[in-house]
């Protein structure tokens, strides 16, 4: 008696497990660790949130810009889930498309290509359409990029954080490209973030860094220990910024030199 024949049905789309909508409140800057913080449309005057309000109400996350280094980040981070809203889903597909065309005046054909934070791969799903022949991976801390993988937006699919010692190791000066989508935002530590993208570049490589707000990172007061503007701290670890001060899309390109 021959054996069944194999099903040709493709493998199964991981479930993947829901994501809480926001992270932790914190009460300091990310970026320089100053207390001074303002949400963004708030009084000026004001300095101090109302009494009993240290906090955004449950079930809200607020734009919150630093005093100091004006560092402009959501408070509580948000977290990587998919926008509900069907505009916000259209204004993001719009982002998507400009930050892959702000790269391809820069890096036209590159063969390798991370994205962090990638979530369901919204991004390089639409970056395919101008890079055809890349390969792209993608990184996320949740179990929602196996499920890309599944259905194929990006070849190879690593669960975890860039600045995880494991994938850091992993990665290290893999990529053509690496892009933050708006991950500066979400991470608490962006400076290491920002360090760790550049370590999974290749000499050569491109950074892509979508940001909010570009004034996000001005000047620190005079003696602080590190440039808070992020062409100055991109410069400072040997990179060439290819955009102009005030783009919400930085492309920046690694020097061979770079460490």
């Amino acid at each position: 008696m021959s054996a069944p024949p194999a099903s040709s049905a493709p493998p199964p789309v991981p479930l993947v497990p829901p994501v809480p909508r926001y992270g932790p409140h914190r009460g300091d800057c990310p970026w320089c660790g100053s207390r001074r913080l303002r949400t963004r449309g708030a009084d000026p005057r004001r300095s101090a949130p109302p009494p009993g309000r240290s906090a955004p109400p449950p079930g809200r996350s607020v734009l919150v810009r630093c005093r100091d280094c004006r560092h402009t980040f959501h408070n509580p981070a948000l977290a990587d889930g998919p926008p509900d809203h069907p505009l916000v889903r259209a204004g993001v597909r719009l982002r998507h498309g400009l930050a892959a065309r702000a790269l391809l005046r820069h890096c036209p054909e590159p063969e390798s290509w991370l994205d962090v934070g990638t979530g369901d791969a919204d991004f390089p799903h639409a970056a395919r359409a101008h890079f055809p022949y890349t390969s792209f991976d993608g990184l996320d801390p949740t179990h929602r990029v196996l499920r890309a993988r599944a259905v194929e937006r990006v070849e190879e699919a690593f669960v975890g954080r860039l600045t995880d010692p494991h994938i850091a190791a992993r990665l290290r000066a893999r990529y053509d490209v690496v892009s933050l989508f708006q991950q500066l935002e979400r991470v608490p530590d962006p400076r290491a973030e920002l360090r760790a993208a550049l370590h999974a570049l290749r000499p050569g490589g491109h950074l892509l860094v979508d940001v909010a707000d570009p004034r996000r990172l001005l000047a620190l007061p005079p003696g602080a220990p590190h440039p808070a503007d992020l062409h100055a701290e991109l410069a400072a670890r040997g990179c060439t910024v290819l955009t102009g001060a005030r783009s919400h899309r930085v492309v920046a390109r690694k020097d061979a030199s770079a460490p």
